[in-house]
């Protein structure tokens, strides 16, 4: 059976692979055991040690042993981490990026990612995300919502579109708006 092309970018074989490799390009200063990324990207092990062992055999994540743990990060002076990095921050990175920042900030009950972004992450083809659509789910006042667009942004280099709504609100969804998000591809953005 022939692997599905990711939506996001048909550049990597899979979404597990740019999901790891995302994870560790984008935090260069965590070692990560194979669990660790396993339980961060919901890859399974097994998945987890081929890609991993295909990184390191090509330089661009290092290793340390401690007992019978492998403790992997990226290697930031390999020639290709900075390209690396600019092509998962654009497509795979929204949902990492968005969770570091939220993390956290009282008043966030749920987060989700919606719209383009969502619906190629899903597997429907279209073209590439112009732009992130978030929403935010709880009491969040409009200055730490825009912060945290602008946040998102710079680090993304591509507009971050933040909604806000009432948790009663997304729980009725009887405004328009809500009905029509719920019915599209949405991803959650993890808060812990």
């Amino acid at each position: 059976m022939k692997a599905k092309v990711p939506a996001l970018s048909p550049l990597f074989r899979s979404d597990s692979q740019a999901e790891i490799l995302t994870l560790i390009l984008l935090h260069p200063e965590t070692e990560y055991s194979l669990t660790d990324i396993s339980t961060l990207t919901e890859v399974n092990v097994a998945t987890v040690h081929k890609e991993i062992e295909r990184l390191a055999l090509l330089g661009i994540t290092s290793e340390r042993r401690v007992g019978k743990s492998r403790l992997v990060h990226a290697t930031v002076t390999h020639p290709l981490y900075q390209p690396l990095l600019a092509l998962v921050e654009h497509s795979y990175g929204p949902l990492i990026v968005l969770s570091d920042l939220i993390k956290g900030i009282p008043g966030i009950e749920e987060a989700y990612i919606f719209g383009s972004w969502a619906a190629r992450r899903a597997g429907r083809q279209g073209k590439p995300p112009a732009d992130i659509d978030v929403l935010l789910v709880g009491a969040l006042d409009y200055e730490t919502a825009d912060s945290i667009a602008e946040k998102a942004s710079a680090a993304l280099r591509m507009d971050v579109n933040i909604q806000r709504c009432s948790s009663e609100l997304w729980k009725k969804a009887e405004d328009p708006f809500i009905t029509t998000v719920k019915s599209q591809p949405l991803i959650e953005i993890p808060l812990m």
